[in-house]
């Protein structure tokens, strides 16, 4: 027995509340990367703070959403 079918609204929300802070993080550690091989390191350690900050927030809104649909 599978469990209740979720809308295509609330997939849709799911991909955009995780998925967009994932993609800043991994977009963040290409740039602090790309400073790094520059020898850029205050810009590195700006876009590596970046990159901790979105993968927070994937995990706090991943978290919150859980917590929502659970109803």
């Amino acid at each position: 027995m599978t469990g209740p079918v979720e809308p295509p609204s609330v997939r849709l929300l799911r991909l955009w509340l995780v998925g967009v802070p994932l993609a800043m993080l991994v977009a963040a550690l290409a740039f602090a990367g790309a400073a790094a091989a520059q020898g850029r390191w205050p810009l590195m350690a700006v876009l590596l703070a970046l990159a901790a900050l979105g993968l927070a927030l994937a995990v706090v809104q991943g978290r919150l959403l859980r917590r929502a649909l659970r109803h």
